[in-house]
């Protein structure tokens, strides 16, 4: 039995679907206010459901009876709900999860989380870095997955290009590289770390096959969909004044990444492709198939949806 924490985020979820697809058990731990309609998709994927919370650890019992394995994409960013915290939920409850995991005498913990040593200093940042110590010190055969920034939150419409509109954000000067990762790679890095000898006690780093800069990304998206993209450049210096000023720890957390992406702290990482073998979109391919998806006509519906589950349940699942 695999137990996926986070499992209603399109990360998760992804995660699920790939594990029930080859014939895994799946237990799928929602909580008890996650949205019934998302509940019902992993049900129809075929996972059992656990209701459990990771700020409780008393309901983490039940969750991981008989569990072999545990994978984690749990983030609070962006569907933060009464009680979550950074502290609190990526990292408190991280933590309570991964003892839950050595309590139920599972033999592998993956865990999504991104290089906390290219951030500038965060209540994210500071939560996973915890989280990651904890992990390594457990005792698990372990995995950490540093995602590189995902396609559907940073270079959809709410932090980068907006079709619709025709513009897009570009962040500090806009010409390092990056390897910007879509949610699927992402979750196949994820399963197929579960008996993968090269991800055993290892930290490895998940980037797409392309490196593209934000400039690159710029001129994709023109040619995807057919039209000039008006750039709106935000300063380095804006965002380091921003993070120096922020009080309120997600918008303290969400300065720090756009920092993090303006100075192209993911420049030279290095996936180990070959380890890993896989068919992966590249930022060229993902924009390619929204403004097929989109249409002529389409723009706006393919806006309101890429908003919607985009930015909101892949969170990093925003990295």
């Amino acid at each position: 039995m695999i137990l996926v924490a986070g499992a209603t985020g399109v990360l998760g979820s992804e995660i699920v679907r790939r594990l029930t697809a080859r014939g895994e058990e799946v237990r799928a731990m929602v909580r008890v206010t996650s949205a019934p309609e998302k509940v019902e998709r992993l049900k129809k994927l075929g996972a059992d459901i656990v209701r459990a919370d990771v700020k409780d650890p008393r309901t983490l019992f039940a969750a991981g009876v008989g569990v072999e394995a545990v994978i984690s994409t749990i983030t609070t960013i962006m569907t933060s709900q009464p009680g979550d915290s950074f502290e609190a939920t990526d990292g408190g409850g991280t933590r309570a999860l991964i003892d839950a995991a050595r309590r139920a005498r599972a033999s592998k913990f993956v865990f999504v989380s991104f290089d906390t040593t290219c951030s500038p200093d965060n209540p994210l940042r500071q939560a996973k870095k915890e989280s990651e110590e904890h992990l390594k010190q457990s005792g698990l055969d372990y995995t950490i997955l540093h995602s590189s920034f995902f396609c559907e939150s940073w270079l959809g419409p709410m932090l980068f290009a907006d079709p619709a509109a025709g513009t897009a954000k570009v962040y500090g000067k806009g010409t390092e590289k990056l390897r910007y990762v879509a949610v699927a790679d992402v979750a196949e890095f994820a399963v197929q770390s579960l008996k993968n000898p090269a991800a055993r006690n290892a930290t490895i780093p998940v980037g797409g096959p392309e490196e593209i800069s934000q400039r690159e990304a710029v001129r994709i998206f023109e040619e995807a969909y057919g039209r000039p993209v008006n750039v709106i450049e935000i300063p380095e210096a804006a965002l380091e004044a921003q993070w120096s000023a922020s009080e309120n720890t997600f918008d303290k957390t969400f300065a720090g990444l756009m920092l993090g992406l303006a100075r192209g702290f993911e420049t030279g990482m290095t996936p180990p492709f070959e380890q890993f073998p896989m068919k992966m979109t590249s930022p060229r391919d993902y924009v390619r198939q929204q403004a097929r998806a989109a249409g002529a006509s389409g723009v706006e519906e393919q806006r309101a949806k890429s908003g919607g589950d985009g930015i909101t349940d892949s969170g990093i699942e925003l990295r």
